[in-house]
């Protein structure tokens, strides 16, 4: 009679234990709590700055500045005439240049006139004498 009193003592601990998870899982113990609604908030996602990307960037048309003293040669130009007309030497504009010959220049071609440089300020240009 051991055996059946000791599987009825460990029967009666084990229902002892389970009967109140039991109960709270019927939900008998949990009748009159309130529960908490959540709160839900639904907000949209930001637009994108469509133009502060990098294309709408790339597409932005930005002027190049022009080089001080450039020209371009047009058609009929000789290096005597590009001289006569902005008030230098032949021998100038061909230094500056690196022109081999006079008689080589082209249609198009881009050459920096020695008289449209601005002087820099402590160079002999800029320094006039004065009696």
């Amino acid at each position: 009679m051991q055996r059946s009193s000791s599987k009825q003592i460990w029967l009666r601990l084990l229902v002892s234990l389970l009967a109140p998870a039991l109960v709270a899982c019927g939900g008998a113990v949990l009748e009159g709590r309130p529960t908490v609604q959540p709160i839900v908030r639904l907000t949209p996602a930001p637009t994108q700055n469509v133009s502060g990307t990098q294309t709408a960037y790339a597409q932005i048309s930005i002027p190049t500045p022009t080089p001080v003293g450039l020209y371009i040669v047009k058609a009929g130009d000789t290096l005597g005439s590009i001289a006569d007309n902005f008030e230098t030497t032949v021998d100038e504009i061909m230094a500056l240049n690196s022109i081999a010959d006079a008689n080589m220049i082209e249609v198009g071609q881009q050459i920096i006139i020695p008289s449209l440089l601005t002087p820099t300020p402590g160079s002999d240009e800029s320094l006039t004498a004065t009696p």
